[in-house]
């Protein structure tokens, strides 16, 4: 029975499979013939969703383009005005000082209303790093309520006012005083270091008589205070204050640093009575004693504190032969000239050789400047050395350069192995005005190399050679020049 029964579902099936094999035949056919109505002969069935997806990459890079094109000040102002605190402060970090003068209503009113600590101590650092003084009340009514703002916050507000000295008014005097005194191992020496930039006579002589009954738990912290004090006081060198700082400088069994910050500070008062101390101080063992001697000799102009200056050339210690040199650049000490030139040629210390170079070009005499432009032109000399040549010829006498300028740059521009030395060249032109390089300035202009043409329209930034101003329209049509177009634009407005 049950063979039977197997027997005929066998033979139901076998009559259905063919209905179903058939009905599926059937709607592919149908599928087929439809596709065939909507296409034409000989057109690929992938061609209509490829021509939606190029549409679609068309819309998507137009579009891209469009937000490429955004003026970059736009963008700023919006980050400004709706962007998350770590997108302020990138536009804060990286503004240069052109956009920083286009931004200062927005930057004015950004201080007004965060409620971030972290944003306004960015503005802080930004308005100390362009010197501008407009943040100074806010930062008086921060020091006012300091113990209710962030410590860090309250130091960046300090450091700003060190920086741009503003006019010290009563409520700023009080306040600092009022911190110094009630708080003076958290904010000691960043009020005494205000003090001293902006203080007079009055606040020398508390200064004075702070020093002298300072006591702190912690004896390093103390020592480091009473040092920025008396370094505040060698700034101040208020003669309300000449007893205090010679009783200081005389004892033997005071902090060296605290003795030559005195003797130092004596010295800018100008009485030639200190010079014997000057030389005393000059013969002592201990290199910062010497040092100050240096410093306080740029003081006078005797036969005594110029001999004092050219011993020092000689010293040991770089830090002398360092104060040596800006005492002769200061004083423009003709009779150092040869002292400085040894020096820029052997002195075994870069920071010294540098300072050498800076001098001579100062100096500005025959044999200084020969020497600065043949070490220039020299392809074998450091590149840090000749690169410190031309920085500091351009911002003091152009003239010792000017035979070689143009020879010597232009030549790294077509070469290609030379292309880290052509950076370093065109940045130090950049930072500098002058009218002695508009050549050089098109040539980078005219350079492939990106780079080199980003540092060319830094050069015209600063000092827009007339001739020159072509080859920046030229970029600033280019669509193909991406970032560089749009800071051409920016330059011709």
């Amino acid at each position: 029975m049950k063979k039977l029964v197997f027997m005929m579902l066998t033979a139901v099936l076998l009559a259905v499979a063919p209905v179903y094999i058939a009905a599926d035949t059937a709607d592919t056919a149908v599928s087929k013939a439809d596709n065939d109505t909507t296409l034409p002969q000989g057109t690929p069935q992938q061609e209509k969703p490829l021509q939606g997806q190029e549409a679609q990459k068309s819309g998507t890079e137009k579009m891209e383009g469009e937000k490429q094109e955004l003026d970059e000040i736009e963008k700023a102002r919006q980050a400004l005005q709706y962007g998350l605190e770590s997108e302020i402060l990138e536009v804060v970090n990286k503004v240069d000082k052109q956009d920083f003068e286009t931004l200062q209503g927005d930057f004015n009113r950004l201080f007004t209303e965060t409620k971030s600590p972290a944003v306004r101590e960015g503005l802080f650092g930004l308005y100390q790093k362009y010197e501008d003084a407009q943040l100074t009340e806010s930062a008086v009514a921060i020091l006012e309520d300091y113990e209710a703002q962030q410590r860090t916050l309250v130091k960046a507000a300090l450091s700003y006012l060190t920086a741009v000295k503003p006019e010290l008014t009563p409520a700023l005097n009080e306040a600092l005083q009022n911190m110094l005194t009630q708080d003076t191992a958290e904010y000691g020496a960043e009020t005494v270091s205000v003090l001293g930039e902006i203080g007079g006579g009055e606040e020398a002589a508390f200064l004075a008589s702070y020093f002298d009954s300072l006591t702190i738990d912690d004896a390093k912290q103390e020592l480091i205070l009473k040092q920025t004090i008396m370094a505040a006081l060698e700034k101040l060198h208020s003669e309300n204050t000449r007893d205090f700082l010679l009783e200081r400088a005389e004892d033997e069994n005071e902090n060296i640093y605290v003795r030559s910050s005195a003797i130092a500070g004596l010295a800018q008062m100008g009485n030639p009575d200190v010079i014997p101390l000057l030389v005393k101080f000059f013969e002592q063992p201990e290199p910062l004693l010497r040092e100050a001697a240096i410093r306080g000799a740029a003081a006078f102009d005797t036969a005594e504190t110029r001999n004092l200056t050219l011993q020092g050339f000689k010293d040991s210690y770089y830090k002398v032969r360092l104060e040596a040199l800006k005492t002769a650049q200061k004083t423009k000490m003709q009779e150092a000239a040869p002292y400085i030139l040894y020096r820029a040629k052997y002195d075994p210390t870069d920071a010294v050789r540098f300072a050498a170079v800076e001098a001579l070009t100062v100096l500005n005499t025959d044999e200084g400047n020969a020497w600065l432009s043949e070490t220039f032109r020299d392809s074998k000399k450091s590149e840090k050395l000749r690169v410190t040549i031309l920085s500091t010829a351009l911002k003091h006498n152009p003239a010792a350069l000017a035979a070689d300028l143009d020879t010597v740059v232009l030549a790294t521009v077509t070469d290609s192995k030379q292309k880290k030395l052509r950076y370093e060249f065109g940045k130090e032109i950049a930072k500098v005005e002058n009218t002695v390089t508009g050549e050089i300035c098109k040539a980078f202009l005219q350079s492939d190399d990106v780079l080199t043409k980003s540092i060319g329209l830094d050069m015209f930034k600063t000092n827009a050679p007339a001739d020159a101003r072509a080859l920046v329209e030229t970029i600033a049509q280019d669509d193909k020049q991406g970032a560089l177009q749009r800071r051409a634009q920016r330059l011709l407005e």
